[in-house]
């Protein structure tokens, strides 16, 4: 299994780097492995084949070959495994006093409160829209809570406009997201016309 960084990383580590957080830039890092550790070892568990883990601002992707044929519950855990990876740590410095431990608490909350929202690619959005999915009817039910996510995310970014320039890194946060489900969005019919193909040569 390789694990690779997003690009998107080096400007959000290099803001934080200018004003003074390196020791931020390490404990995020550090949590953001962590939390996807959880997911890994989830998939794993579901005796699925990780092929990369591409570490993103709130948590990362893993890619899994011919995920969609696994069953929902196999989905739906890899899908927590990073937050419950994350809780775990959150209780952990809750109860042990370590250096740093106020700022690692603060990111492990954050971390699990933006993870956990209903909107793809998010694992809230994975869980929420696994659980919710008719195999008759998967491209319509992924389409919708595509839309729905594009929705909430624009939402958002206006809320946190408000509060501009504190609230900037969830601003990049946010349009990251948005940006994400607009491409899942447009190339949906492709990626499913994919699946069925290969659930086509496994039943012949």
């Amino acid at each position: 299994m390789r694990i690779k960084l997003h690009p998107i990383l080096l400007p959000f580590f290099a803001f934080l780097a200018l004003t003074g957080g390196i020791s931020l830039y390490a404990l995020i890092f550090l949590s953001l492995l962590v939390h996807e550790a959880g997911h890994v070892l989830a998939a794993k568990w579901a005796g699925m084949r990780v092929r990369s883990c591409t570490i993103l601002p709130y948590g990362g992707e893993l890619s899994i070959p011919k995920r969609s044929l696994y069953s929902k519950k196999a989905r739906i855990g890899v899908a927590l495994g990073g937050p419950i990876a994350t809780a775990l740590l959150l209780i952990i410095v809750s109860f042990n006093t370590v250096p740093g431990s106020a700022e690692l608490k603060r990111i492990q909350l954050a971390i699990l409160l933006i993870n956990l929202l209903p909107i793809l690619p998010l694992d809230g959005g994975q869980a929420l829209s696994t659980l919710l999915e008719r195999k008759e009817k998967r491209q319509q039910s992924k389409s919708l809570f595509l839309m729905g996510s594009i929705l909430l995310l624009a939402a958002g970014l206006l809320v946190l406009l408000n509060g501009f320039p504190d609230t900037l890194l969830y601003m990049c946060l946010a349009a990251f997201l948005l940006f994400q489900n607009i491409s899942s969005y447009r190339y949906r019919k492709y990626e499913y016309a994919y699946e069925r193909l290969i659930e086509k040569q496994l039943t012949q």
